[in-house]
């Protein structure tokens, strides 16, 4: 492990103007679970659910005419989350880049091992004539079935062809068909719809490998529609790069990620940010001062994440305020959560009674990070009072701090002063029988935040303001096991 996640590895955000909608904290409604642009849909035919990754893999590659429908939900099967269609099953492969994160089983190649008919022997050379050669795979892909492979995703889709045409009996319908096999799919032919989308078809072996497989039909049950039970937005406008990037990373962590009932949900858990998983230094607040620190950025998602839990009425069972109000935060003063490794984490429960899972994505274009939490309504409501603030104290003079990254000449406002004060924001969730299953008092004491500024050689910082000491840069030890850090800049919290 990296010597800096020893470190107390800092968690935090880079600090900009940012305005949001107060809407954001009401009440968040379920959303028609088959709208476009949902992150799940669901199939009444067979009572199951598609979402997120799985989802925008079905409908960019084909949908409902290439895959059929859904014959069970996600479930772990040969180690793996896998979900069966009629025409396919789909594999999630976290462990892969993401352009393989979805992919699909070998099911032509499994209904074939060990065929031996004149139409499976490898073609040791192009034979020559109007059709297309793979060398890959020794076999010949022409007509028909050539413009449905090229027009309908191709070898990323279907893999390659290891098979010629052929005729044979489909063991679901007892129809005899012309058909060829692919690593991925099964080819009919259709005269009756010749001309037509449908004159080439997928065979339901997605359906023949689940019929083979006792255990894993105990999926098919149906399911529930899964429905957007909270979400929320905030936003980075003014971020710099770094610090982007980091919340893109860290956002892509949680996509997917399902928590089961009565299951807590650590922030801390989702992954290493660290710079060997490809995070960057952003600024952070350290020991009171702006420093650069691993990681920069991720309070951003974690707040994202907390007002999403806390509007579908999920249980927050760890959940701390920032140290100073935060730009990107203030529309809704003490609805915020700051985390930092490892000791100040952000989790919540899942006290639904089936699994909730996590939909995330940030925008970059629209500089926007959103959470999403799906589920099973129970019909738990979340109201707000406030936010109710009192002793509030004006901040003093401005902070200027030498930043020799700077070029000669140079300033730069990294903060903007708010005030401190000590702020209540209510939160209430009842069940339909009127019983009030949460009341939660988010109380975040803010400390009054001077305006931040560093500056590059060559500049005098103005009179009356308070200059501190020089930036501090932490480098890793070149060898050696790690030891624990030391100096002032350790001991307190990395904030926003």
């Amino acid at each position: 492990m990296h010597y800096r996640m020893l470190l107390l590895l800092a968690i935090a955000c880079i600090l900009a103007t940012w305005s949001f909608t107060p809407a954001e904290a009401a009440p968040i409604a379920p959303a028609p679970p088959t709208a476009e642009g949902t992150a799940y849909a669901y199939f009444p035919e067979t009572g199951h659910n598609i979402g997120r990754a799985i989802k925008r893999f079905y409908d960019t590659q084909g949908g409902l005419d290439i895959f059929g429908l859904p014959l069970t939900e996600v479930f772990v099967e040969d180690g793996m989350q896998v979900q069966y269609f009629e025409r396919a099953r789909f594999e999630l492969h976290p462990e892969l880049p993401p352009e393989f994160y979805v992919s699909l089983t070998l099911v032509g190649r499994h209904f074939t091992e060990g065929r031996t008919e004149p139409a499976f022997q490898w073609l040791p050379a192009d034979p020559g004539g109007d059709h297309t050669f793979f060398p890959e795979s020794g076999h010949t892909l022409g007509g028909a079935f050539r413009g449905f492979w090229r027009g309908r995703g191709g070898l990323a889709t279907f893999g390659y062809p290891i098979s010629e045409e052929f005729g044979e009996i489909n063991p679901l319908d007892g129809q005899f068909y012309v058909v060829q096999y692919f690593e991925r799919a099964r080819f009919e032919y259709h005269p009756e719809h010749a001309g037509t989308p449908y004159e080439v078809q997928l065979s339901q072996l997605g359906r023949q490998l689940l019929n083979e497989r006792p255990a894993a039909q105990a999926a098919i049950v149906p399911a529930q529609p899964m429905l957007l039970l909270g979400k929320a937005t905030t936003g980075f406008r003014t971020s710099a790069s770094e610090r982007r990037g980091n919340i893109a990373r860290a956002t892509a962590l949680f996509d997917g990620v399902v928590v089961q009932p009565g299951q807590e949900h650590s922030f801390l858990s989702a992954g290493n940010f660290s710079e060997e998983e490809g995070f960057v230094e952003g600024y952070a607040i350290v020991g009171g001062k702006l420093e650069k620190v691993v990681g920069g950025g991720l309070c951003q998602v974690a707040t994202t994440l907390f007002r999403a839990a806390s509007n579908a009425g999920m249980e927050i069972t760890d959940r701390a305020g920032h140290t100073y109000v935060v730009y990107f935060y203030e529309n809704i003063l003490g609805f915020d959560a700051t985390v930092f490794s490892p000791t100040r984490d952000f989790k919540w429960r899942n006290d639904t009674a089936g699994p909730v899972t996590i939909a995330s994505s940030a925008d970059l274009d629209a500089s926007t990070v959103t959470f999403e939490l799906w589920g099973t309504p129970d019909g738990r409501k979340v109201s707000y009072q406030g936010p109710f603030t009192k002793h509030v104290t004006q901040p003093g003079k401005a902070t200027w701090q030498y930043d020799k990254e700077l070029r000669a000449g140079q300033v730069k406002q990294l903060v903007h002063g708010r005030p401190g004060m000590d702020v209540n924001y209510i939160r209430t969730v009842t069940m339909p029988d009127g019983s009030v299953k949460h009341y939660d008092n988010y109380f975040t004491h803010y400390q009054p935040w001077n305006d931040f500024y560093t500056y590059g050689p060559g500049v005098q910082p103005p009179a009356g303001v308070q200059v501190i000491d020089p930036r501090v840069t932490y480098a890793p030890r070149p060898s050696g096991p790690p030891r624990p850090p030391s100096g002032p800049a350790y001991r307190q919290p990395r904030d926003d």
